[in-house]
């Protein structure tokens, strides 16, 4: 063993090392000195592990502590260092980094050393002094050695020149994850689950795909780009599966108003690239699941595709075109129903994703439908009660065009919701041989009882009424036959307040909006529905305290009541709001009308 004995640093590498021994002992390069003492000088520039222990015999430093200072070979291009199995491209070889601060300090103790944190590519920051490391480029041949002393040329002004010319930055968290983590020291889950390079590679190129988008070069970026890259990754990846989420999301987000079909290569170009190597030295680790999962969760395909790796077992999400061809529908057709129901928006663009059973749900209506024009003849229904079934929400209309669309019109119907309000009436008859005196049919009996004939249905599906029979052989409402005189005793409780109707006429606004309004309920601009609940405890009849509707009538006031109020064209009136810029308490595309609080509304801007 070498006397005098020079201990190790913990900081500094075997090779850096090595050629402060030779600067001790034989007063000359590393070259020479490794020879001297059998050591192969490329193996000790490659951190082999003979290299290390003939090193480690000769110097008295512990072979452990050098092992731990180096990333040593453990196959093609693959290297071991702290326990962690790493690609040659995560070091920073064949590059010489170093800290200028750090050798000025070095200069003033007599010997500069290089730091193994230098040698890995992830440190771009000196954690001592935060200022950017140099990144120097192979030189001569013998710059494979790292022999700061020579291949640094910089001394005192010229060094303390590139310590000025260094702007000041903190050390990124991604880089302070990776040091840590091979001291030892725990960190995020989901980056902790991940190999070491796996973690590295994910984080900087989820960076790059959040600051640059999928357009960029990879090899355009500079140190300081790649730097800051981790910086923003790891803002994600250290959240786990949902931070990854959230920024692979948003990045398809940025495609909503793509023109035609973007493909995930499209979106994510180099992180999808490397999650879908099979290179055992380049496996992507579990960011390719998350990045398969989003993909497949926002891009419609065909069952049996591959992504990634992984087949799709069955579709999950249509597009228009596809869903279209697939239940054999006209695909314009489908579409509008398809915004009617609010499954896709209305500029929706081609390649929309829609859930497989929310869209064969919708084309499965579709092909169900009743028109609405002929509803009442269809299902055997009157007239006069087809528009009170809607209005109750007894049935739910297939609707073209979204709330608030001039021309939005109740179009059609599903068979299966006509079925099923008919097979609860039936429920509730006992079937009749022939006509009986003193039952008549529902419009007969509402006329009677002066009730609207939709209160007479409400009574027959709540439970109110004990005779309620249907003649044999006939169907839909027109079968059913009912005793006025019970109609009459039940009017008080069934018909308590307003109608929706009649709440609809008070308000001068479309049944559609009123519901709006109240499905907002409890909201500021809403309304309160009096639910009357049956005998059989199920079924709703909804009527308004006209109270209630009067005070929203008094505090709340549309263009065609400011119309009507101030004897002004409603265009007119829209106009002038427009011009004075008040904006509505609650706008048109949310319920299907602007609603404004009275007392905003100064009288003289409409006279």
């Amino acid at each position: 063993m070498l006397t005098p004995h020079i201990p190790f640093d913990p900081e500094e590498s075997p090779l850096s090392y090595a050629a402060g021994l030779a600067g001790v002992h034989i007063g000359d390069r590393l070259v020479r000195f490794l020879r001297d003492f059998e050591i192969e000088p490329q193996d000790m520039a490659a951190n082999k592990e003979g290299a290390l222990r003939r090193l480690a015999e000769v110097s008295g430093a512990p072979l452990g502590d050098l092992r731990a200072n180096a990333a040593v070979p453990f196959g093609e291009r693959t290297y071991e260092l702290r326990g962690e199995l790493v690609a040659a491209e995560f070091l920073a070889s064949p590059y010489t980094v170093f800290c200028p601060a750090c050798l000025a300090e070095d200069d003033r103790t007599g010997r500069r050393r290089g730091r193994w944190e230098w040698s890995l590519a992830v440190v771009r920051t000196c954690s001592r002094h935060e200022i950017p490391l140099v990144r120097q480029a192979k030189g001569p041949w013998d710059d494979a050695f790292r022999e700061l002393e020579y291949i640094v040329p910089e001394r005192d002004e010229n060094l303390q020149a590139l310590i000025e010319k260094a702007a000041p930055r903190s050390v990124s968290p991604h880089q302070e994850y990776v040091i840590r983590r091979l001291d030892g020291k725990a960190g995020p889950e989901w980056l902790d689950a991940q190999s070491l390079e796996q973690a590295v590679r994910a984080t900087e190129l989820l960076g790059v795909l959040v600051e640059h988008g999928p357009g960029q070069k990879l090899p355009d970026l500079t140190w300081d780009d790649w730097d800051h890259a981790g910086r923003v990754g790891f803002g994600f990846t250290s959240l786990g599966e949902d931070g990854i989420r959230e920024a692979l999301e948003a990045q398809f987000r940025k495609f909503d108003d793509a023109s035609g079909t973007p493909g995930a290569r499209k979106i994510f170009r180099y992180l999808y690239e490397a999650s879908a190597y099979s290179d055992s030295h380049k496996e992507p680790g579990d960011i390719a699941r998350i990045l398969r999962d989003v993909i497949t969760e926002n891009i419609a395909m065909p069952a049996g595709t591959t992504v990634l790796g992984v087949k799709l077992r069955e579709r999950r999400l249509h597009t228009v075109a596809s869903l279209a061809r697939e239940q054999s529908l006209d695909s314009r057709t489908l579409r509008a129903v398809l915004v009617a129901a609010g499954v896709i928006p209305e500029k929706a663009p081609a390649h929309f994703p829609i859930p497989v059973d929310k869209g064969r749900e919708v084309a499965a209506r579709m092909k169900r439908t009743v028109k609405v024009a002929s509803l009442w003849k269809d299902s055997n229904f009157t007239r006069p009660i087809v528009d009170q079934l809607f209005a109750d929400r007894l049935l739910t209309p297939i609707y073209k065009g979204r709330p608030g669309t001039k021309g939005r019109t109740q179009k059609a119907v599903d068979c299966k919701e006509i079925a099923m309000l008919v097979g609860k009436l039936h429920a509730k008859a006992v079937e009749l041989g022939a006509e009986t005196d003193g039952l008549v049919p529902v419009s007969k009996a509402a006329e009677k009882a002066k009730v609207p004939a939709i209160t007479v249905v409400h009574m027959i599906l709540g439970g109110f009424l004990e005779c309620v029979f249907r003649l044999a052989g006939q169907d839909g409402i027109v079968a059913l036959r009912v005793d006025p005189e019970e109609i009459k005793r039940h009017r008080a409780t069934c018909a308590k307040g307003l109608s929706v109707m009649e709440a609809v006429a008070s308000l001068k606004i479309s049944k559609n909006i009123l519901w709006g309004l109240v499905d907002r309920y409890p909201e500021e601009v809403s309304l309160a529905v009096n639910w009357i609940v049956g005998p059989d405890g199920e079924h709703r009849i909804p009527r308004f305290d006209a109270a209630v509707v009067a005070d929203f009538k008094d505090r709340f006031i549309h263009p065609a009541r400011i119309a009507e109020k101030y004897d002004v064209p409603i265009r007119e009136v829209v106009r002038r709001l427009k011009q004075q810029r008040v904006r509505p308490v609650l706008s048109k595309a949310e319920v299907g009308e602007n609603f404004y609080r009275t007392r905003d509304l100064k009288p003289e801007l409409f006279i």
